[in-house]
């Protein structure tokens, strides 16, 4: 009886312990981390907007076990400030002046957050979480529309996670990689 017990005892601690335990991811704000090419000469940036278009604003990936996706990531972070943020220290360090207005900057910026997805899966050994961050950026310079996409994709392998939070450096660098990216670009115009 004592061993019925015991062993219930320990099935019930080893399957309660090993649940997925799905928190909100959190996304920290850009730590002013630019290494990228700096501006040629002084040029002004106003970033007009920053939309997120994605249809559900709180989702931004999920486990896949065998196949069938097994719950969803979430997070309750603004990624439209967090963008917009992130983009003014960046272009700061870059050497862009960003206290221009619309009328007075040589650059015009609206960002359009198309796609944040990150994947885990348990298929293989090389890598295990995937991750893609998708923009469009239209740029105004005088009279002329540039539209740019950027994908910043990543993939590593984690060990095997059973909290969302494990995530959350890979969501990061994500950000600030996709960040440097438009930055990088602009600086070349």
């Amino acid at each position: 009886m004592k061993t019925l017990l015991f062993f219930m005892g320990a099935m019930l601690l080893l399957l309660s312990g090993c649940t997925y335990k799905n928190e909100a991811l959190n996304l920290e704000s850009y730590k002013a981390e630019y290494k990228g090419p700096l501006t040629k000469e002084k040029k002004t940036v106003y970033v007009r907007l920053v939309k997120d278009l994605r249809a559900d604003k709180k989702v931004i990936g999920y486990v896949e076990q065998k196949g069938d996706t097994l719950t969803q990531f979430y997070s309750n972070v603004n990624f439209e400030d967090r963008y917009k943020e992130g983009l003014g220290y960046a272009l700061n360090l870059a050497g862009f002046n960003t206290d221009a207005s619309a009328q007075a900057a040589s650059l015009v910026a609206e960002i359009y957050l198309k796609n944040i997805q990150l994947v885990y899966n348990d298929k293989n050994f090389d890598a295990n979480l995937y991750g893609e961050i998708e923009i469009e950026v239209i740029v105004r310079r005088g009279d002329e529309v540039i539209t740019q996409n950027f994908k910043q994709k990543g993939s590593k392998w984690i060990a095997p996670s059973y909290n969302s939070k494990d995530l959350e450096p890979f969501l990061y660098g994500l950000f600030s990689d996709s960040i440097d990216q438009i930055v990088t670009r602009l600086t070349r115009m």
